[in-house]
């Protein structure tokens, strides 16, 4: 089976509602073969028509459909390299200042991090040819008003998944997930400390982000008493081993639970009565890209819809690009993983964590794993 949507993810505060659409339309631009570019800001577009972008992205999570494609419309060379978590993206960038890849893809509360650490080039979306396409409920988001260093690239929700053919109980909560029944044997979880934290917070009633001590502790105790039944801790590989049996349970994204579905249909994908979260991942030019000319004509060329209908069809995700509505497959539109069900209004943004915060997440999780 084709490895497939094992991404890793992380919410924040979006300025989106829930649903099922997507889109663009567009192309355009001026020559040039070279790279390089103002390090700080570079609102000025040239259009590449040769060289190559080094791309570093969430594990299996472009497809290589877009790759070939990539350079037979533009000439360009696009190499993609893989990371698992935003806080290993987030690392790569610090340990390099911001050099080695010209577009790399964080989520939405890593977009904030990275820009106000000064990781980011500036380039203005809207000065891309292709600019227009980006949705409206997708310009002006927290984390990067009116995108002046990010452009859209997929969105979609987490929660988790069981074979309803091994269990028989009804499951509708993340205190179902967290106390297993008997039937699920090893549960897989995500690699991903404020997704997991922010579950167990949602199944001991805690607020996200809190200081609070005994809320912290009791989201601890809930994980220490999770860890025998867990039997993988990692955001790769979710989608092969529900879809081959080898787990029966697992936190996952829908769009992995989609085609997880696809080839067990016993699956199925909750949405727990304690919600969920939204999550949105984003294109982005390193400061230390070393081929922005060629990185801005990527990006623009994801702003066409027929390109990016291409990553939304294959990933099974949302995009915040105009006319990907039009484009996405039946298959998709009747999906219970993707097309949340209209009286569940539980999936919403979660603001993102200040660093004293994070850092009693990091605790937890690291006692959890450890």
């Amino acid at each position: 089976m084709t490895k497939r949507f094992t991404r890793g993810r992380i919410a924040a505060a979006l300025a989106f509602t829930a649903a099922g659409a997507l889109a663009l339309t567009g192309c355009g631009g001026g020559v040039s073969d070279s790279g390089g570019g103002d390090k700080v800001a570079s609102t000025e577009y040239k259009e590449a028509t040769s060289g190559t972008v080094n791309l570093y992205t969430w594990s299996d999570y472009y497809p290589e459909e877009l790759v070939k494609k990539f350079k037979k419309d533009t000439g360009i060379t696009l190499n993609v390299d893989y990371f698992d978590s935003n806080e290993s993206l987030e690392a790569k960038l610090r340990a390099s200042d911001g050099a080695g890849y010209d577009v790399v893809v964080p989520s939405d509360y890593m977009v904030e991090i990275l820009n106000k650490d000064g990781l980011l080039l500036e380039f203005d979306a809207t000065s891309l040819p292709n600019g227009k396409n980006i949705k409206d409920d997708f310009l002006d988001v927290y984390f990067d008003k009116g995108r002046k260093v990010s452009t859209p690239y997929l969105y979609g929700t987490t929660s988790f998944a069981y074979d309803t053919d091994v269990i028989t109980e009804d499951l509708t909560s993340w205190n179902d997930y967290f106390n297993p029944p008997e039937s699920a044997g090893k549960v897989g979880t995500m690699n991903d400390q404020v997704e997991v934290v922010n579950a167990a917070l949602r199944a001991t009633g805690g607020e996200f982000c809190t200081t609070d001590g005994a809320q912290l502790q009791a989201a601890q105790d809930l994980l220490n008493g999770f860890k025998p039944r867990v039997g993988t801790i990692n955001s790769d590989g979710i989608l092969e081993r529900l879809a081959n049996g080898e787990q029966t349970m697992a936190m996952i994204w829908n769009g992995a639970a989609h085609r997880a579905i696809q080839d067990r249909p016993s699956l199925k994908y909750v949405y727990p009565k304690e919600g969920i979260a939204l999550w949105q991942d984003n294109f982005t030019i390193p400061k230390g890209a070393e081929n922005v000319d060629q990185a801005k004509t990527f990006l623009n060329w994801m702003l066409d819809p027929e390109n990016m209908a291409v990553a939304v069809n294959y990933q099974a995700y949302g995009s915040g690009v105009k006319g990907t509505d039009e484009l996405m497959s039946e298959e998709l539109k009747s999906s219970s993983a993707i097309m949340i069900p209209e009286d569940y209004d539980l999936a919403k943004p979660v603001a993102p964590c200040n660093n004293e915060e994070l850092t009693n997440y990091t605790k937890i999780f690291e006692t959890f794993k450890g």
